[in-house]
């Protein structure tokens, strides 16, 4: 059975896909390790736990969500085909003119921190294997 959601991709509009309800092709289409937001009683945003740190695509109550994710109605614990006021809804909701800025600054901040962090744990490591190399040759 096919159902109509929402598929927000990074740098895109969210635009109207007919899937298949299985969470198979979900975690085909995404990726295997998923992670689900409730965006409201029968609204669920499906993403991918281990998308690229580069792919910035929307900000969701405050959290960066990276890479494609889907935004799929539940019903009785089983997804559903979108309703037309909920695809107008979050469809301007996740418009890419409203959320580009912030991510684009939230991007800069992140990229920085997290090559910081990079950097701090290559010299970790290589002081490391220096201090483990001069056990080896005592």
């Amino acid at each position: 059975m096919k159902i109509k959601v929402l598929l927000v991709m990074p740098g895109k509009e969210a635009q109207v896909v007919k899937i298949p309800a299985s969470i198979k092709y979900i975690k085909a289409f995404i990726g295997e390790n998923l992670f689900r937001i409730k965006l409201n009683e029968n609204t669920t945003l499906i993403a991918n736990k281990n998308a690229p740190h580069d792919e910035f695509n929307r900000i969701v109550g405050g959290n960066i969500i990276l890479g494609t994710f889907f935004v799929v109605s539940i019903k009785n614990r089983r997804r559903i085909s979108m309703k037309k006021k909920d695809i107008r809804k979050y469809t301007n909701m996740f418009k890419l003119r409203r959320h580009q800025k912030k991510i684009e600054t939230y991007k800069e901040e992140y990229l920085e921190e997290y090559y910081s962090n990079q950097r701090k744990m290559k010299q970790k490591n290589a002081k490391r294997n220096k201090q483990e190399m001069f056990k080896i040759a005592a």
